[in-house]
């Protein structure tokens, strides 16, 4: 169906309207609803907590007083009563039993309190035992208990009774004493009346209402055991809450709070019926002042719609014409609105578009011109592409070339470094340990030479029998042989270690040819591959980076855990993945440590078995890797060292190593500031992951 501007303008706006109307009156029902019952929480909340805190406080009161009254004797107990029964004291009435015994031993009883409501002594202790009976059984069994004592014919009561032991002068028990007090509660009946929304409820744990507002019902005993509010109370464990409950034919916002060692329970409700009547009067004034506002603003948009539409339609018309050729077209409107300044776009959206024609009429007759000229500049523009194609494909050769020269650089520096650093050492301990002993040696040749030169043998014979000056009991000539025996066991022992230096240079010396011989094979794989035991693998890894550890004074730690270490490696490769992480640990190191020379730092290797598969966990304690780094490790040419420090090469050579043995490397999800861990995994030597060696 059709519809006109101006319907739509006055369905759009009636709308809106509407969508508004409904909204406002939407949030205001919520915000209000939700902040009646916040208030009454509150206020529940803060009457039950404030009527816990005052019955409390009386109560240890009455508690206290008669832990007192029963230690004292009998005499002074009738001087001290008066006391009890002051004018601000809510005990109106006190009983003492002994033990559990039905009859009281003695009886006290405020006198204003009888004066007042005309009650004589026997008559009140008379009501008192016919309307309550007093419960000995749980007094005896728990030390104290609280129960409803209200009678007709006086106001309510509340009785409350204690068990007293008295103690002899060694603290043992040598009596006990049963004593009832009665309270009146007119305070209380003042606090849970001043809301008149809720209904304020004092109860023990047993459910018998002790106060409450209709206080001459208090006679016929009522209780709360049903109620699901005391429920409720008596279940949780919270001393003081609010909370929403169903009872009847509808919910109660309600609040409790406990009391007196949970023994008495305070509660407050109000009915949500009650709570949110005036929620529903403003719910009734919000529609009916929506329904005005609705109506006069119909009335005011169908007046000013007539206004609009009627240069709307006139355009309209005059549009479709012009859409079936007729570019003559001119029209004229009258008002200062917008749809003036509309028509007056109209027009010359006309005179632009006769113009236009005539112009495409002539462009028309160029076309085949211009098309053959744009074809002779694309053929041109396709030989200057082809050009700079290959352009690209011979720096893209040379990036190549570059890369490969970059990772045979980085992979010759490991075992280049190893190699010079043991060198270092090696001529530091010949230049360190050879010099003592050959001094040793020339201070002894030289005194032969001498002793024999000024008196022949028989003068260096007596000579060595000199005494010592550095051991008296013995001669020169033993001092001499042990000098030169220890000399000799020195040279033998820094023969052995210049032979393992020698033998460790030329192992690395060999990985640098294998480097090499690798990068000239480029993807090439020829790798000696067969079943190691990564556990000796790893000992010689640690054995290369020892000097770089020494020389900054941090600790290697090996953990091998793992009970089965038999992988499918080649060895050279293996040693040069792990070296890598290694290296990488102890710049982390030297970074962290910083100036400060007595910082620790170590690196951990450790190895376990995981299903089929050898986990092995290189972790250091360096300054760790920001999250931002940690996405990027594993890319070609990323580092976050100096140009002499690193290439960004070694980690990716490394996973690559490993990968070729269905492994892989890469950094644990465990690691954290301080802490950094690369995880290398390998299939264990088994029937179903073995593999023959690449020949």
């Amino acid at each position: 169906m059709k519809l006109s501007i101006r319907l739509k303008f006055l369905m759009v706006m009636s709308g809106l309207l509407l969508v508004c109307l409904a909204f406002y009156l939407l949030m205001s029902i919520t915000v209000f609803k939700s902040d009646k019952t916040q208030l009454v929480y509150d206020l529940n909340r803060s009457q039950v907590s404030n009527l816990a805190s005052e019955i409390e406080t009386r109560l240890a009161g009455v508690d206290q007083t008669l832990g007192l009254f029963a230690q004292l004797t009998q005499s002074q107990q009738n001087q001290v009563v008066e006391g009890l029964f002051s004018k601000n004291s809510d005990v109106i009435a006190l009983q003492v039993f002994k033990d559990n015994n039905a009859q009281a031993n003695r009886s006290y009883n405020k006198k204003e309190f009888l004066e007042t409501y005309g009650l004589s002594e026997s008559d009140f202790e008379t009501s008192l035992s016919e309307s309550q009976n007093v419960p000995f059984q749980k007094i005896m069994g728990q030390g104290k208990a609280i129960w409803n004592a209200s009678f007709a014919g006086a106001p309510p009561l509340i009785g409350y009774g204690k068990l007293v032991l008295v103690l002899d002068a060694n603290q043992k028990p040598m009596d006990q004493w049963v004593l009832v007090s009665f309270l009146k509660i007119d305070s209380f009946l003042k606090s849970v009346s001043l809301l008149n929304l809720s209904e304020i409820q004092i109860s023990n744990r047993d459910g018998d209402i002790l106060v409450q507002k209709q206080a001459s019902e208090l006679v016929n005993r009522p209780s709360l055991n049903q109620d699901p509010l005391f429920q409720k109370a008596m279940q949780s464990s919270a001393r003081l809450s609010v909370t929403r409950v169903d009872q009847g034919d509808g919910g109660w916002l309600s609040a409790y709070a406990k009391a007196f060692d949970d023994q008495l329970v305070v509660t407050a409700k109000a009915p949500e019926s009650e709570v949110f009547e005036v929620v529903r009067a403003l719910t009734v004034r919000t529609l009916l002042f929506g329904s005005i506002v609705l109506t006069l603003v119909i009335l005011a948009a169908f007046l000013l719609s007539r206004s609009l539409t009627r240069n709307i339609a006139l355009l309209s018309k005059r549009m479709a014409a012009a859409s079936k050729g007729d570019l003559s077209t001119h029209l004229s409107l009258r008002g200062r609105d917008e749809t003036v300044s509309l028509g007056q776009s109209f027009n010359k959206m006309i005179s632009d578009l006769k113009r236009s024609r005539d112009e495409l009429e002539v462009m028309n007759r160029e076309l085949d011109q211009k098309v053959k000229d744009r074809t002779q500049e694309l053929e041109v523009q396709n030989q200057k592409v082809a050009e700079a194609q290959e352009a690209l494909l011979r720096t893209a050769r040379l990036a190549s070339m570059g890369e490969v020269a970059g990772r045979t650089a980085h992979e010759v520096l490991n075992p280049l470094t190893s190699l010079l650093t043991r060198a270092g050492l090696t001529q530091k301990r010949v230049q360190v340990k050879y010099q003592q002993p050959l001094e040793l040696l020339d201070e002894i040749g030289e005194a032969w030479t001498s002793d024999y030169s000024e008196g022949g043998f028989d003068t260096l014979l007596k000579n060595w029998e000199t005494p010592s000056d550095v051991s008296p009991d013995k001669n020169l000539f033993v001092e001499d042989i042990e000098n030169i025996t220890e000399i000799r066991r020195s040279l033998h022992e820094q023969a052995r270690e210049i032979a393992n230096d020698m033998q460790f240079i030329r192992e690395e010396g060999d990985r640098i040819g294998k480097i090499i011989h690798g990068m000239r094979r480029l993807g090439n794989r020829n790798s000696d591959v067969k079943p190691q035991a990564v556990h000796e693998l790893l000992t010689d890894c640690c054995y290369i980076m020892a000097d770089l550890f020494d020389q900054q004074r941090f600790k290697i730690h090996k953990k091998f855990n793992a009970a089965d270490d038999k992988v499918q490696v080649d060895r050279d490769e293996f040693i040069q993945s792990v070296t890598n992480l290694m290296r990488n640990s102890l710049q982390a190191l030297i970074e962290a440590r910083g100036d400060r020379q007595d910082w620790k730092g170590q690196l951990t290797i450790t190895t376990e078995n995981k299903d089929d598969h050898l986990i092995i966990k290189v972790e250091d304690n360096g300054l760790g890797i920001s999250q931002d780094n940690q996405e990027k490790l594993f890319k070609v040419n990323f580092t976050t060292k100096s140009v002499e420090e690193g290439t960004g090469l070694g980690l990716g050579i490394s996973r690559r190593f490993i990968r070729a043995y269905d492994g892989d490397i890469r950094f644990s999800k465990d690691s954290k500031p301080g802490q950094t861990i690369f995880e290398i995994e390998l299939p264990l030597i088994s029937k179903s992951n073995s593999r023959k060696a690449v020949a």
